[in-house]
Protein backbone atom coordinates (compact mmCIF):
# COMPACT_ATOMS: atom_id res chain seq x y z
CA UNK A 1 0.00 0.00 0.00
CA UNK A 2 1.09 3.26 -0.74
CA UNK A 3 1.71 6.28 1.73
CA UNK A 4 1.10 9.77 1.57
CA UNK A 5 3.70 12.15 2.58
CA UNK A 6 1.96 14.21 6.29
CA UNK A 7 1.26 17.89 5.26
CA UNK A 8 1.43 20.21 7.93
CA UNK A 9 -1.15 22.98 8.75
CA UNK A 10 1.62 25.47 7.85
CA UNK A 11 2.06 23.39 3.91
CA UNK A 12 -1.71 23.60 3.62
CA UNK A 13 -1.84 27.01 4.16
CA UNK A 14 0.93 27.88 1.75
CA UNK A 15 -0.26 25.87 -1.43
CA UNK A 16 -3.69 27.94 -0.39
CA UNK A 17 -2.10 31.15 -0.70
CA UNK A 18 -0.34 30.21 -3.80
CA UNK A 19 -3.92 28.69 -5.24
CA UNK A 20 -6.05 32.19 -4.41
CA UNK A 21 -3.29 34.30 -5.73
CA UNK A 22 -3.06 32.65 -9.08
CA UNK A 23 -6.69 32.66 -8.90
CA UNK A 24 -6.56 36.02 -8.75
CA UNK A 25 -4.02 37.02 -11.25
CA UNK A 26 -6.50 35.01 -14.03
CA UNK A 27 -9.77 36.85 -13.01
CA UNK A 28 -6.80 40.23 -13.64
CA UNK A 29 -6.07 39.29 -16.86
CA UNK A 30 -9.90 38.74 -17.79
CA UNK A 31 -10.52 41.85 -16.82
CA UNK A 32 -7.93 43.84 -18.35
CA UNK A 33 -8.66 41.23 -22.12
CA UNK A 34 -13.02 42.43 -21.62
CA UNK A 35 -14.85 44.69 -24.10
CA UNK A 36 -15.98 47.17 -21.08
CA UNK A 37 -12.38 47.44 -19.67
CA UNK A 38 -11.39 49.25 -23.13
CA UNK A 39 -13.62 51.99 -21.55
CA UNK A 40 -11.22 52.55 -19.48
CA UNK A 41 -8.78 53.44 -21.92
CA UNK A 42 -9.97 56.22 -22.94
CA UNK A 43 -8.45 60.12 -21.94
CA UNK A 44 -10.33 61.76 -19.92
CA UNK A 45 -11.89 64.37 -22.38
CA UNK A 46 -12.64 61.53 -24.16
CA UNK A 47 -14.71 60.36 -21.39
CA UNK A 48 -16.34 63.55 -21.12
CA UNK A 49 -17.34 64.22 -24.57
CA UNK A 50 -19.12 60.98 -24.35
CA UNK A 51 -21.05 62.20 -21.50
CA UNK A 52 -21.39 65.55 -22.98
CA UNK A 53 -23.38 64.04 -25.80
CA UNK A 54 -25.48 61.97 -23.57
CA UNK A 55 -27.08 64.69 -21.58
CA UNK A 56 -30.95 64.75 -22.01
CA UNK A 57 -33.11 68.21 -22.15
CA UNK A 58 -36.72 68.62 -21.70
CA UNK A 59 -39.40 71.13 -21.90
CA UNK A 60 -41.14 71.13 -19.38
CA UNK A 61 -45.43 72.59 -19.17
CA UNK A 62 -45.61 76.07 -19.46
CA UNK A 63 -45.80 77.52 -15.34
CA UNK A 64 -46.51 80.81 -15.61
CA UNK A 65 -48.12 82.96 -19.03
CA UNK A 66 -49.08 86.47 -18.69
CA UNK A 67 -49.50 89.18 -21.85
CA UNK A 68 -50.34 92.86 -20.77
CA UNK A 69 -50.97 91.55 -17.11
CA UNK A 70 -53.58 89.48 -18.80
CA UNK A 71 -53.39 85.30 -17.77
CA UNK A 72 -52.80 83.49 -21.50
CA UNK A 73 -51.82 80.19 -19.66
CA UNK A 74 -55.09 78.65 -20.57
CA UNK A 75 -55.93 80.66 -24.14
CA UNK A 76 -56.37 78.43 -26.53
CA UNK A 77 -58.95 81.17 -29.23
CA UNK A 78 -58.99 84.83 -29.27
CA UNK A 79 -62.67 84.28 -27.62
CA UNK A 80 -60.90 83.16 -24.58
CA UNK A 81 -60.63 86.35 -23.67
CA UNK A 82 -63.45 89.00 -22.90
CA UNK A 83 -64.41 91.97 -25.37
CA UNK A 84 -62.90 94.54 -22.19
CA UNK A 85 -59.55 92.08 -22.28
CA UNK A 86 -58.86 92.41 -25.74
CA UNK A 87 -59.90 96.33 -25.52
CA UNK A 88 -57.18 96.53 -22.93
CA UNK A 89 -54.34 94.60 -24.65
CA UNK A 90 -55.13 96.38 -27.87
CA UNK A 91 -54.92 99.90 -26.05
CA UNK A 92 -51.36 98.68 -24.73
CA UNK A 93 -50.27 97.29 -27.73
CA UNK A 94 -50.67 100.68 -29.50
CA UNK A 95 -48.90 102.24 -26.57
CA UNK A 96 -46.44 100.12 -27.21
CA UNK A 97 -46.58 98.84 -23.47
CA UNK A 98 -47.90 95.02 -23.91
CA UNK A 99 -45.19 93.18 -21.95
CA UNK A 100 -44.85 89.69 -22.21
CA UNK A 101 -43.93 87.00 -19.12
CA UNK A 102 -43.29 83.39 -19.71
CA UNK A 103 -41.84 81.20 -17.08
CA UNK A 104 -40.70 77.76 -18.15
CA UNK A 105 -38.66 75.02 -17.09
CA UNK A 106 -36.09 72.74 -18.76
CA UNK A 107 -35.33 69.52 -17.42
CA UNK A 108 -31.42 68.33 -17.90
CA UNK A 109 -30.20 64.52 -17.01
CA UNK A 110 -27.38 63.47 -16.72
CA UNK A 111 -27.41 59.48 -17.30
CA UNK A 112 -23.99 58.68 -17.24
CA UNK A 113 -21.16 58.23 -14.57
CA UNK A 114 -19.38 61.33 -14.38
CA UNK A 115 -19.78 64.66 -12.89
CA UNK A 116 -20.71 67.58 -15.02
CA UNK A 117 -20.09 71.44 -14.75
CA UNK A 118 -22.97 72.84 -17.35
CA UNK A 119 -21.50 76.58 -18.31
CA UNK A 120 -24.06 77.99 -19.70
CA UNK A 121 -27.15 76.84 -21.31
CA UNK A 122 -27.90 79.44 -24.31
CA UNK A 123 -31.78 79.11 -26.04
CA UNK A 124 -34.03 80.39 -28.65
CA UNK A 125 -37.44 80.85 -28.43
CA UNK A 126 -39.64 80.46 -31.82
CA UNK A 127 -42.80 81.33 -31.91
CA UNK A 128 -44.92 80.24 -35.28
CA UNK A 129 -41.60 79.42 -36.66
CA UNK A 130 -39.54 82.81 -36.26
CA UNK A 131 -37.11 84.16 -33.62
CA UNK A 132 -39.21 85.42 -30.50
CA UNK A 133 -36.22 85.75 -28.39
CA UNK A 134 -33.20 84.46 -26.78
CA UNK A 135 -31.82 83.97 -23.61
CA UNK A 136 -29.07 81.92 -21.44
CA UNK A 137 -30.01 79.57 -18.38
CA UNK A 138 -28.07 76.96 -16.42
CA UNK A 139 -25.18 78.97 -15.32
CA UNK A 140 -22.52 76.99 -13.23
CA UNK A 141 -25.00 74.32 -12.74
CA UNK A 142 -23.68 71.33 -11.74
CA UNK A 143 -25.05 67.66 -13.27
CA UNK A 144 -24.33 64.81 -11.05
CA UNK A 145 -23.93 61.57 -12.42
CA UNK A 146 -27.11 59.81 -12.99
CA UNK A 147 -29.11 62.84 -11.97
CA UNK A 148 -31.92 65.37 -12.98
CA UNK A 149 -31.75 69.05 -12.64
CA UNK A 150 -33.78 71.94 -13.18
CA UNK A 151 -33.06 74.70 -15.39
CA UNK A 152 -35.64 78.44 -14.90
CA UNK A 153 -36.75 79.67 -18.13
CA UNK A 154 -37.68 83.41 -17.82
CA UNK A 155 -39.00 85.43 -20.25
CA UNK A 156 -39.79 89.16 -19.72
CA UNK A 157 -40.21 91.22 -23.29
CA UNK A 158 -42.32 93.90 -24.90
CA UNK A 159 -43.99 92.89 -27.72
CA UNK A 160 -43.56 95.29 -30.78
CA UNK A 161 -45.83 95.25 -33.48
CA UNK A 162 -43.84 93.80 -35.51
CA UNK A 163 -43.95 90.78 -33.71
CA UNK A 164 -47.91 90.52 -34.22
CA UNK A 165 -47.44 90.60 -37.99
CA UNK A 166 -50.93 92.23 -38.72
CA UNK A 167 -52.53 90.10 -36.12
CA UNK A 168 -54.48 91.49 -32.88
CA UNK A 169 -52.78 90.60 -29.02
CA UNK A 170 -55.94 88.22 -28.56
CA UNK A 171 -54.79 86.10 -31.81
CA UNK A 172 -51.39 86.45 -31.10
CA UNK A 173 -52.06 84.70 -27.28
CA UNK A 174 -54.19 82.09 -28.46
CA UNK A 175 -52.58 78.65 -28.14
CA UNK A 176 -49.12 80.91 -26.77
CA UNK A 177 -48.69 78.75 -24.05
CA UNK A 178 -50.06 75.32 -25.32
CA UNK A 179 -47.66 73.03 -25.41
CA UNK A 180 -49.63 69.80 -25.62
CA UNK A 181 -52.10 70.59 -28.33
CA UNK A 182 -50.82 69.69 -32.46
CA UNK A 183 -50.67 73.15 -33.26
CA UNK A 184 -47.85 73.74 -30.62
CA UNK A 185 -46.67 77.77 -31.64
CA UNK A 186 -43.98 77.62 -28.95
CA UNK A 187 -40.82 75.95 -29.60
CA UNK A 188 -37.39 75.80 -28.49
CA UNK A 189 -33.79 75.47 -29.81
CA UNK A 190 -30.65 75.01 -27.20
CA UNK A 191 -26.69 74.83 -27.32
CA UNK A 192 -25.45 73.73 -23.97
CA UNK A 193 -21.67 74.75 -23.45
CA UNK A 194 -19.59 72.50 -20.65
CA UNK A 195 -16.37 73.32 -18.75
CA UNK A 196 -13.93 70.88 -16.88
CA UNK A 197 -11.89 71.15 -13.95
CA UNK A 198 -9.16 72.35 -15.51
CA UNK A 199 -11.01 75.01 -17.61
CA UNK A 200 -11.34 73.63 -20.81
CA UNK A 201 -14.37 74.49 -22.60
CA UNK A 202 -16.72 72.25 -24.49
CA UNK A 203 -19.60 73.89 -27.27
CA UNK A 204 -21.61 72.48 -30.34
CA UNK A 205 -21.73 74.69 -33.27
CA UNK A 206 -25.27 74.84 -33.39
CA UNK A 207 -28.40 75.16 -31.49
CA UNK A 208 -30.34 71.90 -31.48
CA UNK A 209 -34.67 72.18 -30.98
CA UNK A 210 -35.13 70.74 -27.45
CA UNK A 211 -38.50 67.54 -27.08
CA UNK A 212 -41.02 68.56 -24.47
CA UNK A 213 -41.10 66.14 -21.60
CA UNK A 214 -44.48 64.80 -22.66
CA UNK A 215 -42.84 63.84 -26.08
CA UNK A 216 -41.58 59.86 -25.51
CA UNK A 217 -45.01 59.16 -22.99
CA UNK A 218 -47.06 60.32 -26.31
CA UNK A 219 -44.76 57.95 -28.71
CA UNK A 220 -45.35 55.33 -26.18
CA UNK A 221 -49.34 55.51 -25.24
CA UNK A 222 -49.47 55.68 -29.30
CA UNK A 223 -48.13 52.50 -29.78
CA UNK A 224 -50.14 50.70 -27.42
Amino acid sequence: MKSFPYLSPIRILTLGALLVGTTQCSLSEQVKESPNSKKSNLSVEAQEDMAYDQVQFRLNFMDEAKLGGQDILFVRQASDLSSDQQTKLQAALKANALPLRLRMRLYARNPSQINLQLKQLDYVLLLDGKEMTKGVTGTSALLESSSIVTLPVEVDLNVPQALMAGSTPAAFAAGLADFTGSGRRLTMQIRPTYVNATGRVSQPGDFTPVELVTAKRAAKSASR
